[in-house]
């Protein structure tokens, strides 16, 4: 957060008969062609006041003095500086968008279509898996040069796009380099039909537009009519597991790249190539490893992308220390061919030298309409729908992700649509797909970035690299892309397979390996079939009967919790309008969550959240699963994003999860203990039951207004058992009498004391029954020290403690019915103070208003257990003990 600088005070400026003319000018028309007045002047470098209007009249000198108006030179400075503290975010983007250009460049083409530039001699050649083996020339020179464009190109329109139609400030655009595999699939198509000639790429630039252009459109369609969330039914395993063949993709790519060869035998002629990339992937590895702090979290964030940076000069001096030169390197295959017309030839090169260079524009002059196969077209069809599905599962999972990271409430619909716009315009030049990279976003977020013009600076020195990168990449070693290609892959590899362990049931992790192992196997198109396969599967075996998973909604201002012995300061809280129980929203889910009504469920708690006027919005949120019987893995992980886009975005202060049953929740994933991290009442906590929740949420409520009324001294002096001995009887008296009044609001001290003198005093032990279910009901009982259980026999064996303060016993007494339930004594000393039968007939006939005492307690008792929060669901605390 920029520190906010108080203004300077300065001379009025001087108003003479010649510039009073501009000046009203400027206040009327352009509020900055003058400068912005120190009270429209915010402090943090912005005139967003100017369109406060003044009015100046030649009558008012002293208004036009009062006016003080900063330096133009101090208002540059301004500019300077805050332009200057976001350098570093920008420097630091463009440099990661050449390091990954370079290797996911050189990896768009298929490394048997052979660079022009390799002698005739070299033995390249590599197959799609069903038996077509490609061994050729690409038609054009420098065609490593060629991918590092497209992906700088790519880029650079995202950027641009997302700056104007994004409503993020500080995002960054990428070129989705996930989509390699497909452009490598669509190449086998058209070389299947077209061969190695200057027609097969025209078409295959024409697929890589269309694709981008379908891409957009599709995302422009769900973002216009506002249709964002069917992108969330698409299942978590299916995506994880294409990850994982993704990753298996990318890190043979990084080998081949790295060996000049396609994966096979010939690696071995190559070991030297790939030693050098092992043994980088293997120090970073184990630095990650050492750098891990408890939690298994990096402690550095910048590491990897550091390292990726520091391998070109510490190549070089490994083989300056080796005694290698780097003409001798560059013959041995260490570094890439000359990558461009303006690179390799020795001569100095100037920097405008690309501007003239014929390869720099071949991305716009490839594609040409009447060479173009329209059967490799219709046959691509398969593989270009997979690549639209594909790029279509990374906006979802970016977009929130990045709007919790940098706290910014943005509308998925609108973001639809920026990537719509951003693949359409990309498309129209051949261009590939591009979205909004998490990573890089959240990188340039935490450096400082921010606001348009620093994103536009970005696009600016993205746009420099894509004339001078293909140069720079010429002098950098094959083993910096092959390391960031295999390190990429290889994570990618385990957080599908690995990471994925133990978070998704047996059938959905099942189905993971089989669509990582197509993957690598049969391609893409067989990949996503399986995929389906997968999906149709799962649902099968998981899903019952459709049923809305939302039961339904209420406020919590007439449900009560079992805690009814709190203070009369306590139940003030709990029953106010402002700051009580109607701050408490309780939400019913019910049947199975799985990943085809994850999206439902998740908006349809939004809603009701949102449903609520301005002003009064819940502070507290219950989500009860106890009517829920299952929930797969996309469920869950859509339940725990749930939980933080209540807290950012709703401003939830509390989030309680009730499962409903002491294993926890009906899934496979231990998803409590990730809830479970509420923190002086803030945060998400999970209870067993909703009477356990709703105690909870009323601590919270309490503790907002009042901390100290958590803690009962009335109750609390008398829970330790070592104080029991000691403790005279009128003490205790005048405890028990504090508890009863308690129980009789708005009654005097001495009606209490005289309703008090008609109970006895009964001590009990560990093991005793007071009374079993069934027998006749001869007395009411006030617990004054000790721990009492009450039990249900004959049914579900329900039992309910007893909590200090607690009159049981009362309701049979009024009425002459017999006991609902058999109470037990859990401690030894238990006192109580007892109402025999014969008692309550001498209260009746002699002390009516002694008498009404013991009415108001039975139906303050029959109130609150009717209007306990058990009554929405199926316990039995209606009963009274």
């Amino acid at each position: 957060m920029t520190k906010e600088i108080p203004p300077k005070r300065v001379a009025p400026h001087m108003v003479s008969p010649t510039t009073r003319l501009l000046r009203d000018s400027m206040l009327h028309g352009n509020p900055d062609f003058y400068g912005a007045t120190d009270e429209e002047f915010d402090g943090n470098g912005s005139n967003d006041g100017v369109n406060t209007h003044l009015s100046i009249h030649a009558t008012n000198s002293t208004r036009k003095r009062s006016i003080r108006r900063r330096p133009l030179l101090h208002r540059q400075w301004r500019s300077i500086e805050s332009a200057a503290s976001q350098l570093p975010a920008i420097a630091l983007v463009t440099l990661f968008h050449l390091m990954v250009g370079i290797p996911f460049g050189v990896s768009y083409f298929p490394v048997g279509w052979k660079s022009s530039t390799f002698a005739a001699g070299d033995d390249i050649s590599t197959s799609d898996g069903g038996g077509f083996v490609m061994d050729g020339t690409f038609p054009i020179a420098h065609k490593e040069a060629l991918g590092i464009r497209m992906f700088l190109f790519s880029t650079i329109i995202g950027q641009l796009t997302m700056t104007y139609a994004s409503n993020f400030r500080n995002c960054i655009a990428l070129q989705m380099v996930e989509n390699v595999p497909f452009c490598q699939s669509l190449s086998y198509i058209v070389i299947s039909h077209q061969g190695y000639g200057r027609e097969a790429l025209s078409t295959l630039f024409f697929l890589f537009g269309l694709a981008s252009v379908i891409v957009g459109a599709v995302f422009y369609t769900l973002g216009r009519f506002e249709l964002g969330k069917v992108l969330y039914f698409f299942p978590a395993h299916v995506l994880v597991g294409c990850i994982g063949g993704i990753g298996v993709f990318i890190a043979k790519t990084g080998l081949e790249v790295t060996a000049d060869a396609s994966f096979g035998m010939v690696f071995f002629e190559k070991m030297p190539l790939l030693l050098v990339v092992f043994g980088f992937e293997a120090g970073l590895r184990v630095l990650n490893h050492l750098t891990k702090d408890s939690t298994g979290t990096s402690r550095y964030p910048l590491l990897s992308p550091i390292y990726f940076c520091m391998i070109t000069p510490v190549f070089y001096l490994g083989i300056w220390a080796s005694g290698i030169s780097v003409e001798t390197a560059f013959s041995e295959g260490y570094f890439f061919p000359p990558l461009d017309d303006s690179s390799g030839d020795g001569s100095v090169i100037s920097f405008l030298s690309p501007l003239w260079s014929e390869s720099t524009w071949d991305i716009f002059r490839i594609v040409d309409f009447s060479t173009i196969s329209w059967a490799a077209v219709t046959e691509s069809i398969p593989t270009m729908v997979a690549l639209v599905l594909f790029s279509l599962i990374h906006v979802p999972i970016n977009i929130p992700a990045f709007a919790v990271s940098s706290d910014v409430d943005v509308e998925i619909n609108a973001e639809l649509v920026a990537h719509g716009y951003s693949n359409g315009i990309v498309g129209l030049f051949g261009g590939l797909q591009n979205y909004m990279a998490y990573t890089q976003s959240i990188i340039y977020y935490k450096s400082g970035g921010n606001g348009r013009a620093s994103s536009l600076a970005v696009a600016g020195l993205t746009s420099v690299l894509f004339f001078i990168g293909p140069s720079v990449a010429s002098y950098m070693p094959r083993c910096m892309a092959g390391t960031l290609l295999l390190h990429c892959g290889i994570d990618l590899f385990l957080e599908g397979v690995y990471d994925s362990y133990g978070k998704y049931d047996y059938l959905e992790y099942a189905g993971i390996w089989a669509i990582t192992v197509v993957m690598t196997t049969f391609g893409m198109e067989a990949a996503l079939l399986m995929g389906a396969v997968s999906a149709l599967l799962t649902y099968a075996i998981q899903s019952v009967t459709y049923l809305s998973p939302v039961r339904g909604s209420m406020t919590a201002a007439t449900l009560r919790s079992s805690e009814w012995n709190r203070s009369p300061e306590a139940f003030n809280v709990l029953d106010s309008d402002i700051t009580g129980r109607v701050k408490i929203e309780v939400i019913q889910l019910q049947g199975h969550l799985f990943f085809g009504n994850i999206s439902l469920f998740g908006e349809s708690i939004k809603k009701i959240i949102q449903s609520n006027p301005a002003g009064k919005l819940p502070f507290i949120v219950i989500i009860d699963f106890t009517l829920v019987l299952g929930i797969d893995s996309s469920a869950a992980q859509a339940i725990i994003k749930l939980r933080d886009q209540l807290s950012h975005q709703l401003g939830t202060k509390l989030v309680i999860f009730v499962p409903g049953s002491a294993s926890g929740f009906p899934c496979e994933i231990n998803i409590s203990e990730q809830l479970n991290t509420a923190r002086n009442f803030s945060g998400s906590h999970v209870c067993e039951d909703m009477d356990q929740a709703l105690i909870y949420a009323e601590d919270a409520l309490i503790a907002t207004v009042n901390k100290n009324l958590l803690y009962d001294s009335i109750k609390g002096s008398f829970l330790s058992n070592d104080q029991k001995d000691i403790i005279s009887i009128e003490d205790e008296k005048s405890h028990a009498i504090e508890l009863l009044f308690r129980k009789c609001p708005g009654e005097s001290r001495q009606v209490v004391e005289k309703f008090l003198s008609y109970f006895t005093r009964e001590t009990y032990n560990k093991g005793d029954v007071l009374w079993k279910q069934g027998t006749k009901s001869d007395s009411a009982k006030l617990l004054v020290s000790g721990d009492l259980i009450s039990k249900l026999e004959y049914e579900a064996e329900t039992t309910e403690t007893i909590s200090i303060g607690s009159v049981i016993g009362e309701s049979g007494l009024v009425q002459g019915s017999n006991r609902n339930s058999t109470v037990y004594v859990l401690v030894d000393n238990t006192i109580l103070y007892s109402l025999s039968s014969e008692a309550w007939e001498i209260m009746k006939k002699d002390d009516l208003q002694s008498a009404q005492l013991l009415y108001s307690i039975v139906v303050r008792y029959l109130t609150l257990r009717v209007q306990h929060v058990s009554n929405r669901i199926f316990e039995t605390r209606c009963l009274p003990i």
